[in-house]
């Protein structure tokens, strides 16, 4: 007996059940793939795998623990060049301490409000590298230092020594 197919080993053609089937009468659920349906599958297919080769390719998000010391002072967008050397300088020193690092810097657009964050297990180590660059700096004279313990913080100005 011969093979539906021609014997060629190609499976037979779908076919629409018809009335028999659970869903005579109408013709958008037959069996046989109409070419939106195919093309709504591709484009399904398509999106799939981008969204997860995107997600396959990016890293994993870091979890920054919160700064052990944050640094508030005033700028002018003039002072651009001299807030980068200065940033320069402190991760310079952090790291020859290896006290831990300084994260970036945050500048309020209305050119008021700098933020330095520095991260280290250590929030007095951290200082005792950090200090000594930022107390002499023209950019620092009205800054505000926070030290952030496990459990508590400590506000100073920074042309005043750490007050314990």
């Amino acid at each position: 007996m011969k093979k539906p197919g021609g014997g060629s080993g190609a499976a037979a053609p779908l076919h629409d059940m018809g009335p028999a089937g659970p869903y005579h009468g109408d013709s958008s659920f037959t069996q046989e793939p109409s070419v939106r349906n195919i093309a709504m599958r591709g484009l399904l297919s398509a999106l799939l795998l981008a969204l997860s080769a995107g997600a396959a390719a990016a890293p994993p998000a870091r979890h920054l623990p919160e700064p052990a010391i944050t640094v508030r002072f005033d700028y002018y967008p003039q002072d651009l060049a001299r807030i980068r050397a200065l940033e320069r300088k402190l991760a310079s020193a952090i790291k020859r301490a290896r006290a831990g690092e300084l994260g970036e810097t945050e500048l309020h657009l209305d050119g008021n409000d700098g933020f330095l964050y520095l991260y280290g297990p250590d929030p007095d180590r951290l200082y005792a590298a950090a200090g000594p660059i930022l107390k002499p700096s023209r950019l620092m004279v009205h800054a505000e230092v926070t030290k952030q313990y496990a459990a508590s913080s400590k506000t100073f100005p920074l042309g005043k020594d750490n007050p314990d």
